[in-house]
């Protein structure tokens, strides 16, 4: 597109649930072989007038825009009503790239009547879709994101409510750890304990969590950063009957939440959600009902608005999304394993890196074993 119209479609995307990925490196370098050095190279791409007439050279450049991580395609071109025949070499590219991408190409006139029906007509039986002005091509693309496949599974009965109590962090991290989840090494401490020596074999730097502090971060219960000799001295300053040592992770490119809870009338609700402090704040969430497959987990991510951190924002490390979508899906076996019992699960922050996923914190609401069959 050009300048006016790279500028059009960021303004008209503003405030809907739609989003442009910033350029991989793969597609960095197959522009820059494409377009040369005259232009800038970014999403959305204005990608001036060096290549307009040469169906070819125009297919080259916009064949790296349809890349396997990119939802949808969006070419802007608007056709003439008069002689239209430089623009063939635009509804030839369109086609070239739509039956050679790795993902759907829609060809977008910036009002319904600059796309003719005879072209609109060839784009569709080229495999193409034609749509009709900038701003319903938006609406149309954010309406696409937020289908869903149905469910094949049916909805995880919850069971009969019952009482339950709150597992120690500790405790709710060795449950989730039997189903998969990653959790930091970690040990508790009680006041007779030498916490730098109980602590030994933790590599520094590391995190001190007063247990039984339902928001440690909010009431001081929580110290980062510390090397073993400045434990003893934590402790005392933080007070509490116990306390948890942590190795700290580090290198997080996001955090998330991710959590479930009973709903007597629809089953185990699962939450996705910005993570950390930022939850409140930010509230952006999205939820499913258990159980849930690989795929839709990473689909609903994928609706987040967070997702562009996930993914690499600016040039900064992506995070590992299979390691997120692993957690999820081990959050969920220990749901399921524990269906009768569990009324509540939340991880908050999972620390996502580069090459992992994280519980941080971690909050389990369990009923008692011989409660199961009331």
């Amino acid at each position: 597109m050009f300048r006016g119209e790279a500028s059009l479609i960021a303004d008209t995307a503003e405030g809907r649930d739609v989003f442009f990925p910033q350029l991989t490196d793969t597609q960095r370098d197959a522009l820059g072989r494409a377009l040369g050095p005259m232009v800038a190279l970014a999403n959305p791409l204005d990608y001036h007038t060096y290549i307009w007439g040469d169906a070819g050279r125009m297919t080259a450049a916009w064949a790296p825009m349809a890349a396997g991580h990119i939802g949808l395609l969006l070419i802007i071109v608007d056709y003439p009503h008069t002689d239209a025949t430089d623009w063939e070499s635009a509804t030839e590219a369109a086609i070239a790239v739509g039956q050679g991408g790795d993902c759907p190409v829609a060809v977008v006139a910036t009002l319904p009547e600059l796309m003719p029906e005879d072209v609109a007509a060839r784009l569709m039986q080229g495999g193409v879709i034609p749509l009709f002005g900038l701003t319903e091509a938006v609406q149309a693309a954010e309406a696409a994101a937020a289908v869903r496949a149905p469910q094949d599974a049916a909805p995880l009965t919850a069971g009969v409510d019952r009482a339950g109590g709150v597992l120690t962090e500790a405790e709710a991290k060795q449950v989730l750890a039997q189903h998969g989840m990653a959790v930091p090494h970690h040990v508790r401490c009680v006041p007779q304990d030498d916490p730098a020596q109980v602590a030994g074999e933790l590599v520094a730097p590391l995190v001190l969590k007063s247990e039984g502090s339902a928001h440690k971060s909010d009431s001081g219960g929580v110290r980062l950063g510390l090397q073993h000799a400045a434990l003893e001295g934590a402790m005392q300053e933080m007070g509490g009957a116990s306390w948890l040592i942590e190795e700290m992770v580090s290198g997080a490119v996001a955090e998330l939440l991710i959590g479930v809870m009973r709903d007597e009338a629809h089953g185990f609700v699962l939450s996705l959600a910005a993570g950390g402090v930022m939850t409140e704040i930010l509230q952006d969430r999205t939820s499913l009902l258990l159980p849930v497959t690989a795929h839709q987990v990473h689909d609903a991510l994928r609706g987040l608005r967070c997702w562009p951190l996930l993914q690499g924002y600016r040039g900064r490390p992506a995070a590992d999304v299979d390691a997120v979508v692993a957690a999820v899906m081990a959050l969920q076996d220990a749901v399921i394993a524990l269906a009768d019992r569990i009324s509540e699960a939340e991880i908050n922050p999972l620390i996502c890196t580069e090459t992992a996923a994280v519980a941080a914190d971690a909050l389990i609401v369990l009923a008692p074993e011989n409660n199961a069959q009331e």
